[in-house]
């Protein structure tokens, strides 16, 4: 109706109404864009917003994870390192034979760590998420994810390395004992039966075989590194919370 009325006052030669309906055109598109924009504002920010609560979710999520890595890997560390002092000892003592056993149950496994990042991707690719951070949250979540980057790949190593000379090729092991082992991972029970390792000699015979101190010696290296690892995570997840927070 506009444009009709612009043509007819075109015809006119009424150059003030002309401007007048072509002022109101341009007003009329001007507001619509401002009013899309505005709209499209507002889903953004309602986007972003959501967004941090899903960030604060995972990153509780992420806790539990490395609380049960922690209370676990502490405690088979600890098992597996006594039963390497007691070998490195080479003392037949009562008791320590088993300890040791008890050693080469823990190295013949390793602990690693998996966490859930897939909102903190999104948070640090997103261009409109990106563009809703202010300067200090931007540079946070970057920062996290560059140390997120290098733990998780280092805790990759932590987790295999242990694992590339199997313990159970040893000739001085053989199988022992049966128990059923209670596991969980991802979500999935993994419980099954195990059959253990157990030495054939004496720990005064064993702590001289080379290719056994050296299983102990790499597990205890690398699993050892896991709680710097863990604090590491912890420490990024709590000071981006704590920006978050301002």
């Amino acid at each position: 109706m506009r444009l009709r009325s612009i043509s007819k006052n075109l015809k006119a030669q009424n150059w003030f109404a002309v401007f007048l309906d072509f002022l109101i055109v341009v007003t009329g598109v001007f507001i619509g864009v401002q009013m899309g924009n505005l709209n499209e504002h507002r889903k953004d920010t309602k986007d972003y917003k959501a967004a941090l609560e899903r960030f604060k979710v995972e990153s509780q999520t992420n806790f539990e994870t490395l609380d049960k890595l922690n209370t676990e890997s502490v405690s088979l560390f600890k098992r597996g390192s006594q039963a390497f002092d007691i070998l490195l000892s080479c003392e037949d003592a009562p008791g320590n034979r088993q300890l040791v056993n008890n050693g080469v149950t823990a190295i013949s496994g390793t602990y690693g760590i998996k966490l859930h990042r897939n909102v903190l991707d999104e948070l640090t690719r997103s261009e409109k998420l990106l563009s809703e951070q202010t300067p200090e949250l931007r540079k946070r979540l970057s920062d996290m994810k560059y140390y997120f980057d290098l733990a998780l790949y280092e805790a990759k190593f932590v987790e295999m390395i242990p694992l590339e000379e199997r313990v159970q090729n040893n000739p001085i092991l053989g199988i022992g004992t049966t128990q059923k082992g209670e596991v969980t991972y991802a979500g999935a029970d993994f419980s099954r039966k195990l059959r253990l390792l157990e030495l054939k000699v004496p720990v005064s015979q064993a702590c001289k075989n080379d290719a056994l101190v050296k299983s102990f010696y790499t597990w205890e290296r690398w699993q050892g590194v896991l709680p710097v690892l863990s604090n590491i995570l912890r420490k990024e997840i709590e000071t981006t919370l704590q920006v978050l927070e301002k």
